[in-house]
């Protein structure tokens, strides 16, 4: 969920949106006179965010990707306990 907070509330409260971002990996958006200019989020999420950007960079990949839904959502799949 994302919340949005001043600049001067988010120097007020750092510790507490800290927390927040942390227990339910949420962004907290800081604005400087009504406007977005920072988001704080969680290391947990920042790692997710780059390790997506990391796979997505490889050549073929989301296509690969979007193959693979395709053919799941039409049951061609194998389970892993067949190939066992």
């Amino acid at each position: 969920m994302n919340t949005a907070v001043s600049i001067s509330y988010a120097r007020q409260n750092l510790s507490k949106l800290v927390s927040k971002v942390n227990k339910r990996i949420d962004q907290v958006i800081i604005n400087v006179k009504d406007q977005p200019k920072a988001i704080l989020i969680s290391i947990e999420k920042l790692e997710s965010l780059e390790e997506t950007i990391e796979i997505l960079s490889i050549p073929g990949a989301l296509e690969s990707i979007r193959k693979s839904e395709k053919q799941f959502k039409k049951g061609e799949f194998v389970m892993l306990s067949d190939l066992k």
